[in-house]
């Protein structure tokens, strides 16, 4: 009887940990699969096809994290726990939609954007290969010392 008291007790610390409630939230493959009405997002006077989907904010607090997620925390207290790695310090406002602002934060595979006071999100993937031009060599020759 004792040892079947103390598995259940296991089980029950195991359900109750803060790590099993965040990977309930963390999902990548969840991107874009429930697209809402709220499907194109108009910023700058140029029209951005983004797709929002509905996504429920992490309830617990971002100081237990799985290794290598980051919690990105919109001005709303709207918290998305995924793997990335954050650019921007901070949200960025970016436009709005039926009234209700849009924020991004950028990270580096891709910006991530939210509608204030919904639990609308989308994701804008990067591509991963970026092209660097060099800038054109602006400097003067050096000058000879026998001239």
């Amino acid at each position: 009887m004792r040892t079947n008291t103390i598995i259940v007790l296991s089980w029950i610390c195991l359900l109750l940990s803060p790590g099993l409630a965040l990977t309930q939230y963390y999902d990548p493959e969840a991107a874009g699969t429930a697209t809402s009405g709220a499907d194109i997002l108009e910023a700058s006077g140029t029209e951005t096809d983004i797709k929002f989907y509905e996504r429920q904010s992490n309830f617990g607090d971002c100081d237990w994290l799985a290794p290598g997620a980051i919690c990105l925390i919109f001005s709303d207290q709207y918290k998305w726990i995924l793997k990335d790695y954050r650019i921007s310090s901070g949200p960025i406002p970016v436009g709005s939609s039926n009234c209700l602002p849009i924020e991004l934060i950028r990270c580096y595979y891709a910006d991530y954007y939210h509608i204030l006071g919904t639990s609308l999100v989308a994701i804008d993937k990067r591509d991963p290969v970026m092209e660097i031009d060099t800038p054109p060599l602006t400097c003067p020759p050096p000058q000879s010392p026998f001239s």
